[in-house]
């Protein structure tokens, strides 16, 4: 699904959907405990992603130049793995603060 040509609002709208359909379901004790997890499994993904793009941010605000654009259009692998080494480190701090 290509997220761009959804109009604006839609995600959200989706999300809240999905909110008050698992209230639905636990006040009718079906499926409870699925709907719930499954909830908060796309909260916290949303919620990590959204992290991970801000540590994107930082690294690039740190780094000297357009990171971004040194690694799609200059194709400087050096700087490519040393991002994707810093998000991956960003990201299992994420995932660590989540889960606990």
């Amino acid at each position: 699904m290509n997220f761009k040509k959804l109009p604006a609002g839609t995600l959200p709208a989706i999300l809240i959907a999905i909110l008050v359909s698992d209230v639905a379901l636990a006040q009718q004790g079906e499926l409870s405990g699925f709907a719930t997890e499954l909830v908060s499994t796309i909260v916290y993904s949303v919620v990590g992603i959204v992290m991970g793009v801000i540590g994107f941010k930082v690294v690039d605000w740190l780094t000297p130049g357009n990171l971004a654009e040194e690694v799609a259009n200059k194709e400087n692998r050096a700087l490519a793995v040393l991002a994707g080494s810093m998000m991956l480190g960003v990201c299992i701090i994420i995932a660590a603060v989540l889960v606990s």
